[in-house]
């Protein structure tokens, strides 16, 4: 697959395949690591009064409810 034929595609099949590359890393238990800044970053603002984290599962499902109800629509 070419940026060109990605280019091409609509908005729903790009979130598609974007699902489908997340997914196999978890398929493959790809580890990847995470720099450190972005760490650094995480830790500030969850330090913050006004932060609103929430778990990591609860993100990745909240997300996929995001994308069917965009894909039934």
């Amino acid at each position: 697959m070419s940026k060109n034929d990605i280019v091409h595609m609509s908005v729903k099949e790009r979130l598609a395949l974007m699902e489908e590359l997340w997914a196999s890393f978890e398929r493959d238990n790809l580890e990847y690591p995470v720099p450190a800044w972005h760490e650094e970053v995480l830790e500030k603002r969850a330090q913050k009064e006004t932060s609103n984290f929430i778990p990591f599962e609860q993100a990745k499902q909240n997300i996929r409810e995001a994308l069917d109800a965009y894909r039934d629509s």
